[in-house]
């Protein structure tokens, strides 16, 4: 990439990052800028070397740890300042290596964001003794008894059954599947912001990854089955500290999920295709599956172009 920024320039950056910052710490009001402040580190990272990227990264740790707290200070580097640097430094690699399918970098951030999310949780447990996912569960099962309670003095019947400890329960067993869902989610919003700003500012001309386009790294179908296996693996060998049937559970929800995805995206491309060529009775017949067999048949379609390709877009991948 050309386009790259000397210290001053990547400084003037870093100097907004903590801005941010120090605006989500200070103006409760502003707290929804929080979701803002991995852009300017990712745009550093797209546009800078690695080593201004980690001297961005400790200089934002120290000030704030000396302005704020050191809580804040980690907490605003490990989930935001690192996963922001990884997902611009895989922004860079696509565009230096003309890859047409930018997906990559979202998968990156995605798991990158998990990582940060988990080293996070052990850090706060054994240095700083706070369980965040003891707050976690505590602040949602507050807001379900308050919604509970809420529709009983309206005279709302709630279901026969209804027991807030049963939601709590699926809530915890799914928590890997949500984590791993927001992660997506923020990674790409960070991913948006700064192609709109870097286009806006007319520094880098970067495009988002259309929808059509999406695909699961690698033959996903494989990896699936490996990991099922693995898992059955586990199971039978009673290793009583794994709860295997959670791990089979989170599994098939995130690969459900993201089958769910691409087969969208594949009935989105062909719907397209057929429109254009006047194709209508495809249109129709895909129609009529769809209302016959519902978002499965979506998942089945997703899981297939995962081996089979149907749009041909790893054949331009490698090219």
């Amino acid at each position: 990439m050309n386009n790259k920024l000397k210290l001053p320039q990547a400084s003037l950056i870093t100097a907004l990052g903590i801005l941010l910052c120090l605006m989500t710490a200070y103006v409760p009001m502003l707290s929804i800028l929080s979701m803002a402040v991995p852009v300017p580190y990712a745009i550093i990272g797209t546009l800078t070397d690695k080593k201004h990227s980690v001297i961005s990264l400790i200089a934002t740790f120290f000030i704030l740890m000396f302005v704020v707290n050191p809580l804040y200070s980690i907490t605003i580097c490990v989930l935001n300042i690192i996963p922001g640097i990884f997902i611009g430094n895989a922004i860079k690699n696509d565009e230096e290596d003309n890859r047409l399918n930018k997906f990559g970098s979202i998968y990156i951030g995605t798991i990158i964001t998990i990582i940060c999310t988990i080293v996070f949780f052990f850090i706060s447990n054994i240095f700083f003794k706070t369980n965040i996912l003891e707050d976690f569960m505590s602040i949602i099962k507050e807001s379900l008894n308050m919604q509970a309670s809420i529709m009983e003095k309206a005279g709302v019947a709630l279901t026969e059954g209804f027991k807030v400890s049963d939601i709590l329960k699926y809530i915890t067993n799914t928590l890997p599947t949500i984590l791993f869902i927001q992660s997506m989610l923020v990674t790409f919003v960070i991913y948006a912001l700064e192609v709109f700003i870097l286009r806006r500012i007319k520094i880098v001309n970067l495009s988002l990854p259309k929808f059509t386009d999406f695909s699961l790294p690698g033959n996903a179908v494989s990896v699936f089955f490996t990991l099922y296996m693995l898992v059955l693996f586990i199971d039978l060998i009673k290793v009583n500290y794994l709860h295997t049937d959670l791990i089979m559970l989170n599994l098939q929800l995130v690969f459900n999920f993201m089958f769910m995805i691409q087969g969208i995206s594949v009935s989105i491309y062909y719907l397209k295709k057929w429109i254009k060529s006047n194709s209508l009775n495809m249109v129709f017949i895909w129609g009529l599956i769809l209302s016959m067999f519902g978002f499965m048949t979506v998942c089945f379609v997703g899981m297939l172009d995962s081996i089979i390709d149907f749009r041909r877009i790893r054949s331009y991948k490698s090219t």
